[in-house]
């Protein structure tokens, strides 16, 4: 992975990562009984946004053709992500891009399914955080 596609694809799932915060959003502040359930999704989502934000500086760094594994771990993670996070946005959009009504509002995901989301969301986390500390690890041991 060169330093640009790596960054350009954790863009790509940022902006995605940033549409399903937003549509949580709209769902939340007119939902009542699974507003629980919808902040869980919306701050594993905002945790993501954050951790590929840091992933993104360091493709970015001069010192990222080191780190070969963690890259292409990053990379992979972010395409399948990129996807994940496109499936949940159809699932929350409206049908015809239009708003989501206050006063009618019904949460799409039934609970199992909200389960489902947030430990693969969550799994993804920690795939990134792994790959992110990957390289850098062996660096520090190497350089001892």
């Amino acid at each position: 992975m060169d330093q640009q596609s790596g960054a350009a694809s954790v863009i790509a799932v940022g902006q995605v990562a940033g549409k399903v915060w937003s549509l949580c959003w709209e769902y939340y502040s007119g939902a009542g009984d699974t507003k629980p359930d919808i902040d869980r999704l919306m701050g594993c989502t905002l945790a993501l946004q954050n951790l590929l934000q840091h992933a993104q500086y360091l493709a970015k760094d001069p010192g990222a053709a080191k780190l070969v594994v963690s890259m292409e771990l990053i990379e992979s993670t972010a395409w399948e992500l990129e996807r994940e996070f496109k499936s949940l946005q159809k699932v929350l959009e409206p049908e015809g891009g239009q708003d989501i009504p206050k006063s009618s509002v019904e949460w799409p995901l039934q609970k199992e399914d909200m389960e489902k989301i947030i430990q693969l969301l969550e799994r993804h986390k920690t795939t990134l955080i792994t790959a992110m500390n990957c390289d850098q690890m062996y660096e520090a041991d190497y350089s001892l």
